[in-house]
């Protein structure tokens, strides 16, 4: 049975009362920096057809020398791949250009370097299932566009280097088949630099060896599968610590941190925060994923974070960033974890580590307020996006594009109006399980895969859900009113008109409307809205004193409440001034079938002595009519007291609105 119908049966049964709750004014939109804040404009080159289908990325080895005078590295990359085509005697990698490549081996016997790419010739067929391993040597400054840098750091006498490779920023300074949908098994970075200096990379720390010319090889293993865009290293005099988060009595989990010496007071007291991040955290989603290995965080030259797996990459230390720390936290268990297959579903990524922040904001409080929903609607409050776009991201070569913030905000709101339509408990059971279904537990996904996991934990379809939201720009525009009239049960017919004012789609979803009541609690009922225009009836003991549309905010929305009110014609005069009046009055008239009406103007004697037929459209169904005190022959009435009906002509039967009244003084 759809979502919607049960959610709609339930609502017509239960009678939930809830305490109103009253919320303080949400905070300003939280100064965040995450990878939207790229510069835009930045088209990646197509990527040219190459035979990277036919074999599976199984290991690499890099071993890089960075030579920090001329601004290079010096890099020799090992990779191991599985075969799936019947034979191959041919390999194309990913690889920039101005990482000039001097020799190949292994399992390589020529190499031709092209613009992005280097193609390997093979010494042999290599055929289905077997592995093939092959070595690359080269050298070069790698490109300054965004991804890889050596800067002399602010406020420093020593350069430092770091990497920064989402989307594809890799082969700008290791060979790899770059993409997304192909982790390889487990990785080992070797980096050899100045003594003195530390170079951290993913995984765990294997060995630091001094060598005889006085550099020093910092070797680290990451044992989990990591896509390519997630490997990096950073290197330089940095002030390193560690912590630990301690998940069990004699359980702990290194936490590994490089900062910029100026920045060391400041990051022995906020770092103190992350054991509580990752408590959190993994509250929510289960546990860290790279539990034995470490978590760590690493300061380099970029104004924003990345989730480098095991070790974030962040552009300052300061409280004010506590939630980038926490969203990257949380890619590693969206994005790191499970990795988006494509960069058209990068909201799996963004979107999902967006989420983590207001769930944070539960856990520990936000804007004044304790921990708990009031903190967690409050941040969702500074995520709304109300522009256009698809959350689907097409155009994946527009860097500015894909990481646009609607992947992130509203990304975060399709989770948030999931949690509200499923339940906790299942909405929560669903991520943990999406996280650790085998087929795709450390490896890649697409969004079918996660709605299938919903789907399959609710028992619910939600495809239309998802396509209403992720396929579609903008969000539903809602006008919405309500009456109450006591009926000859001694009780109160309320009727609340919902509509829906925007292009397509037509969004179907439950909207929680609260009745409040001067001498009964408030109660909250569920509808399921699927149409342009519908009217929902409800029988209550007591005449509330206002209806409120989803009041704790789980859809993302406009909304505009009408003052309806309901007549057999759904047409009334809703205010008439000024009264008295001597030249001329004005007629507000709310029409909610917008059929053209008409008002009659009818004496003290009942005679009818004027027809009003034109008016102008103040919005979609409120309309301001003119009376200048003369009647149809266009003569001024005398002084007195007049009486004003409203009616339409509809489908050959007139149906008359309410009757007011004014007084004319000639």
């Amino acid at each position: 049975m759809n979502i919607f119908i049960k959610i709609l049966i339930l609502s017509v049964v239960l009678f939930k009362g809830l305490t109103a709750q009253q919320f303080m004014k949400p905070p300003g939109k939280v100064d965040l920096k995450h990878k939207f804040a790229m510069p835009g404009n930045f088209i990646f080159p197509k990527k040219t057809s190459v035979n990277q289908g036919q074999f599976d990325a199984c290991y690499y080895r890099l071993n890089l020398t960075i030579d920090f005078t001329q601004h290079k590295i010096i890099g020799k990359t090992t990779t191991r791949f599985s075969v799936l085509a019947d034979s191959l005697n041919e390999i194309t990698l990913d690889l920039d250009s101005r990482m000039v490549v001097s020799d190949v081996g292994g399992d390589a016997d020529t190499f031709t370097q092209a613009e992005r790419t280097i193609s390997l010739s093979l010494k042999r067929y290599i055929y289905s299932n077997e592995e093939l391993s092959v070595t690359i040597e080269y050298e070069g400054q790698p490109a300054d566009n965004g991804w890889f840098r050596f800067d002399i750091m602010p406020g420093e006498n020593t350069p430092m280097a770091s990497t920064l490779s989402e989307p594809y920023g890799a082969p700008y300074w290791w060979p790899c088949k770059d993409t997304p949908a192909d982790k390889a098994d487990s990785i080992d970075v070797l980096l050899t630099v100045p003594r003195g200096y530390y170079a951290a990379s993913n995984g765990s720390l294997i060995a630091q060896i001094t060598n005889e010319d006085g550099t020093v090889t910092f070797h680290w293993h990451e044992k989990y599968p990591i896509a390519t865009y997630l490997v990096s290293l950073v290197a330089g005099t940095y002030y390193h610590f560690s912590d630990y988060y301690h998940y069990g009595a004699n359980d702990s989990l290194l936490l590994d941190y490089y900062v910029y010496p100026n920045r060391a007071e400041a990051a022995d007291t906020i770092f103190s925060d992350v054991p509580d991040y990752l408590e959190a955290l993994s509250y929510f989603f289960g546990e860290y994923p790279f539990i034995d290995e470490k978590y760590g965080m690493a300061q380099f030259n970029w104004g924003g974070g990345m989730e480098n797996q095991t070790l974030t990459s962040i552009g300052y230390v300061s409280p004010s960033w506590k939630y980038i720390y926490v969203h990257e936290l949380g890619h590693h268990w969206f994005g790191d974890q499970v990795t988006c297959a494509s960069w058209t579903d990068i909201w799996l990524n963004e979107g999902f580590a967006s989420y983590s922040e207001p769930l944070y904001a539960e856990w520990a409080g936000f804007a004044g307020y304790p921990p708990g929903m009031d903190a967690y609607h409050a941040y969702m409050a500074t995520q709304k996006y109300f522009g256009d776009g698809t959350i689907i991201r097409e155009d994946t070569l527009d860097i500015g594009s894909l990481f646009d913030i609607i992947v992130y905000h509203k990304g975060s709101w399709v989770l948030h109006m999931l949690r509200h339509i499923i339940g906790d408990n299942i909405f929560f059971d669903i991520l943990k399980s999406y996280l650790n279904d085998p087929r795709w537990r450390y490896g890649s996904v697409r969004t079918k895969d996660f709605i299938e996991i919903c789907e399959q934990k609710s028992g619910l379809s939600l495809k239309r859900y998802f396509d209403q939201w992720l396929n579609y720009p903008y969000y539903p525009k809602y006008e919405f009113g309500w009456n109450a009239t006591p009926n000859n049960a001694g009780k109160y017919d309320i009727d609340v008109m919902i509509a829906q004012t925007q292009a397509e789609p037509i969004y179907e979803m439950p909207v929680d409307l609260t009745f409040q009541f001067i001498s009964a609690p408030d109660t909250t009922l569920t509808v399921l809205n699927n149409k342009t225009k519908e009217t929902y009836s409800f029988i209550f003991d007591y005449k509330p004193i206002q209806v409120l549309f989803d009041k704790d905010d789980w859809i993302l929305k406009s909304l505009n409440e009408l003052p309806y009110k309901r007549d057999n014609a759904m047409i009334e005069i809703e205010a008439i001034y000024p009264t008295p009046f001597s030249r001329e009055v004005s007629i507000r008239v709310f029409n909610w079938t917008q059929l053209r009406h008409k008002l009659d103007i009818f004496d003290i004697l009942g005679r009818k002595i004027r027809t009003i037929k034109t008016y102008k459209m103040e919005n979609n169904y409120s309309f301001i009519s003119v009376w200048d005190g003369k009647n149809d022959n266009g003569v001024y009435v005398t002084s007195g007291l007049y009486f004003i009906r409203s009616y339409i002509f509809d489908n050959g039967v007139y149906k008359f609105g309410n009757v007011q009244k004014v007084i004319y003084l000639k």
